[in-house]
């Protein structure tokens, strides 16, 4: 009797371990961009390169420029909207809305409008040197007086 016991009870032991080995499937790129319906996403870092001199845009400002978030939706639309605080109290709390798209390789993305430091770049492209699901990195070129120069900026998950 205490054998068929023990059996039962190794063999509950057993089930009990078992491993339930779940494949995990990575998200693509769109799905850390935009989750599966939207990601809202802050310029944390950003940097430019000007006469030899590595200059940060982020450091200096202000809060009500910091803290805009950029959503990226699913369906590839976005919105760029003020954060908590505003420069101006009459600004819209959307302060553009338009589309996004995605090239893979290499790996850009592409925003119709982007709006900083009240510096506006139309038709950007991020060519994205990292991506995870809290933090991408791109660069872009601006122009700025008639010369271009390559911005490095970082966006971190909100």
């Amino acid at each position: 009797m205490k054998k068929i016991l023990f059996v039962f009870v190794f063999l509950g032991l057993l089930a009990g371990c078992k491993s339930s080995s779940t494949d995990v499937t990575p998200k693509t790129n769109v799905e850390l961009l935009a989750g599966t319906s939207s990601k809202k996403w802050k310029v944390t870092d950003g940097t430019v390169l000007y006469s030899g001199l590595t200059v940060n845009l982020v450091s200096n400002q202000p809060p009500c420029v910091t803290d805009n978030i950029l959503t990226l939706f699913a369906d590839k639309t976005y919105e760029l909207s003020e954060g908590a605080v505003k420069c101006n109290m009459t600004d819209p709390s959307v302060i553009v809305k338009s589309t996004w798209s995605l090239e893979e390789s290499p790996l850009k993305i592409s925003i119709n409008k982007f709006i900083f430091l009240d510096y506006v770049i139309d038709n950007p492209v991020f060519i994205i040197k990292t991506i995870d699901e809290k933090q991408f990195t791109g660069e872009t070129l601006v122009k700025y007086n008639g010369n271009n120069y390559v911005a490095t900026i970082t966006f971190t998950a909100q």
